[in-house]
């Protein structure tokens, strides 16, 4: 079968299973030491701080550790080799990102992989096996078996210049700075240009974030944040219940709690939004300059967002994830905006790919859609519409009995935004193992139809606006 470039997604015309149908016939188709700071607590019989599940995010790339299933999986930017996990890497049980490498403890000890211009990935051999790594944008720093903590790598701003510590619980690295969790408090070292390292008062602190130049912890009375380029930072700071994780990345922090996940910092940094999430287990942020996104993963699997301009949100294993995602922010309010997608008659007087779309928009009722694949070809395809929010979201989809792949879904939910303007997001999640292939075959074609389309219903609101 040739492949296409007709294979677009539109709002209400073409859902990531109109892609899936087409799948098959498209399928035949040793370290070094480094001069380093330790300093060691009281050796204290404690469990392994990582066990389960975990993810990481670095400048770019990001990286899933399961264990009992896949053992670690990197997606993303791949430039330095931060992608790349060494063959010789055997039963990991923790993983850790940031800048262009990755890190990871196993049966031998600790293991870096990635650029290596500043020594970072040179781990100490005496290092012996540590508890929990934290890795910055070019030093990592290492939680070790007695509860001290070691760094090596870049130390032009002090990254390795370890203060007295004992009995840590915890610790986080920034670009250019790292935190530690203890008994009496927090305590930073390393790049202090935007006050990062200056910790306020906290009570009872359990979790700490280092960000790009901010550092967030999680307290007795909610999430503290200081330092950072941008106020936003401090002064945005949600309201959260009984938080139990915290994250941050070069220009805004995400939290988990009993809401689920909450972002703020960069106005400008998509990765503030986070898609809808089924009971958020746990979370991760990443990215540089103009490369923020986030991921977590919750019932339904891994879910990334924000920036992909590297692919850093294309997660590569088997978990439902987000395919492709879109947004606009349309200068109408939401009830147009939310007419217009409700209108299914009038799609092909706005939707470029849309030729008839019939519904009768009840919850388990067909989505009966006729889209146009090329000039010559139209395809005819029924899905059925999974969740109605009345004036907020619409997702419709479709289960598959192909082999590696089991359900697509299509989601599109608005969010009123002040002066009566409206923010428009809409994704595709695909579930099974061919996430990868799906990805090669359709996946820049069904991005560009995505973006299209929510320019065109940005048009189409505009123009119909009271």
């Amino acid at each position: 079968m040739q492949r296409s470039p007709s294979v677009l997604l539109a709002v209400g015309s073409l859902a990531l299973s109109s892609a899936l149908s087409l799948l098959p016939a498209c399928a035949d188709v040793s370290p070094t030491a480094e001069d380093d700071t330790a300093v060691s607590g009281k050796e204290q019989a404690a469990a392994p701080s990582a066990v389960g599940k975990q993810l990481a995010l670095g400048r770019a790339h990001g990286c899933s550790l399961d264990p009992g299933i896949d053992g670690i999986l990197c997606w993303g930017d791949d430039t330095h080799g931060q992608t790349d996990v060494p063959a010789l890497l055997t039963n990991p049980t923790f993983i850790a990102a940031g800048g262009d490498v990755t890190c990871a403890i196993g049966l031998t000890g600790a293991q870096c992989w990635g650029d290596n211009a500043h020594r970072q990935r040179n781990v100490p051999v005496t290092l012996g096996t540590p508890k929990q790594l934290a890795v910055g944008a070019a030093h990592v720093c290492a939680l070790t078996g007695n509860n001290g903590v070691r760094c090596w790598g870049d130390d032009a701003l002090g990254q390795r210049k370890v203060p007295k510590l004992r009995d840590v619980t915890e610790i986080s690295a920034g670009a250019n700075h790292t935190c530690a969790v203890t008994p009496t408090g927090v305590q930073c070292w390393g790049d202090n240009s935007d006050g990062q390292l200056e910790v306020p008062p906290l009570d009872k602190p359990q979790h700490v974030a280092a960000g790009g130049t901010h550092t967030c912890a999680v307290d007795a009375t909610g999430v503290v944040c200081w330092g950072g380029e941008s106020s936003a930072i401090v002064d945005e700071v949600p309201a959260v219940l009984r938080p139990s994780f915290i994250a941050s990345g070069a220009h805004h922090s995400c939290v988990l709690d009993a809401h689920g996940v909450q972002c703020w910092g960069d106005p400008e940094a998509t990765s503030l939004f986070p898609p809808e999430l089924s009971n958020a287990q746990q979370l991760a942020v990443g990215g540089g300059d103009g490369l923020a996104h986030a991921c977590a993963r919750h019932l339904q699997g891994v879910r990334c967002w924000g920036d992909d301009s590297l692919g850093q949100t294309k997660y590569q294993g088997g978990d439902l994830h987000v395919l492709h995602h879109s947004e606009a922010t349309i200068d109408a309010p939401a009830e147009v905006v939310w007419g217009v997608i409700m209108d299914l008659a009038s799609y092909p007087e706005w939707n470029p790919y849309t030729i008839a779309m019939k519904s009768t928009l009840r919850i388990g009722d067909p989505m009966v859609m006729t889209v146009k694949m090329s000039e010559l070809i139209t395809l005819e395809q029924t899905e059925n519409i999974r969740i109605l929010e009345e004036g907020h979201k619409v997702c419709w989809g479709i289960d598959t009995t192909s082999p590696g792949l089991n359900s697509g879904e299509r989601c599109q939910w608005l969010e009123e935004l002040e002066g009566g303007s409206t923010r428009y997001i809409t994704e595709d999640l695909i579930e099974g193992t061919l996430n990868p292939l799906v990805n090669a075959l359709f996946g820049n074609d069904v991005q560009v139809g995505f973006d299209k389309v929510a320019v065109a219903l940005k048009e189409r609101a505009e123009a119909l606006k009271p």
